[in-house]
């Protein structure tokens, strides 16, 4: 879900009240990963009291940016339903998971069943891969891309229709150029999400989503739009 700025709700509904069903539990059991906002304690227990209300029995919330608490995360998620990831900055929550030792254990998890889901740059570090540049004013030219956690079998961005969606443009650029052949990346608006079926089928969710796409040396552009689904 990409989240929406100034909602009470931070444009998580009826998404997180969804996300909690398809574990088919009564009363799921969610582990919060806040790795991407540096496990910020306003942030994630806004977010905990909205995963309760919609529906979770209990939020297990390990400290992962600063403190580390790699072996509490893998016993919490040993028990838990569903993952949400939090929002912040997708790189840094990539490499907190990583100097945790934990990407492999999400990756597991995922594979058995648990249930994922997760919020602006949680959503895309759900995906395959997102870009970076080396430095402040690097173009295209100079950015690369990166491994995400994979769990959704796409890139996506979210909430980049203020500015016609430059990143995700950039992002298939850049991936079809390392590929030397067409890449794609999928745009997430605002008070929206994107839905990953049991056998691999997306659906937009709340607002319709383009798709990006890119050949070598080419630039991006629309090549299909998801409508949302009601």
């Amino acid at each position: 879900m990409a989240g929406k700025f100034g909602s009470r709700h931070f444009g998580t509904k009826p998404f997180l009240a969804d996300a909690l069903r398809l574990t088919g539990k009564e009363e799921p059991l969610v582990l919060y990963v806040g790795a991407a906002n540096g496990d910020d304690r306003a942030f994630g227990m806004a977010l905990s009291l909205l995963l309760k209300s919609a529906g979770a029995r209990k939020v297990l919330w390990p400290k992962l940016a600063k403190k580390k608490q790699a072996a509490q995360a893998r016993e919490a998620l040993a028990e838990a339903d569903l993952v949400f990831v939090g929002g912040g900055d997708v790189e840094a929550g990539i490499q907190a998971l990583r100097a945790n030792d934990l990407i492999d254990d999400l990756r597991a998890a995922a594979n058995r069943g648990v249930v994922f889901a997760g919020m602006s740059a949680g959503a895309i570090m759900l995906g395959e891969r997102w870009i970076r540049w080396p430095h402040a004013g690097a173009g295209d030219d100079e950015a690369e891309t990166y491994e995400c956690l994979g769990v959704a079998p796409c890139s996506l961005d979210t909430h980049g229709e203020g500015d016609h969606w430059q990143e995700t443009q950039s992002f298939a650029a850049v991936r079809a150029r390392e590929l030397g052949q067409k890449a794609c990346a999928y745009g997430v608006p605002s008070g929206g999400a994107l839905v990953v079926g049991p056998d691999g089928a997306l659906q937009a969710r709340g607002e319709s989503v383009p798709v990006f796409a890119a050949l070598p040396n080419r630039k991006a552009t629309i090549e299909k739009t998801l409508e949302a689904a009601e």
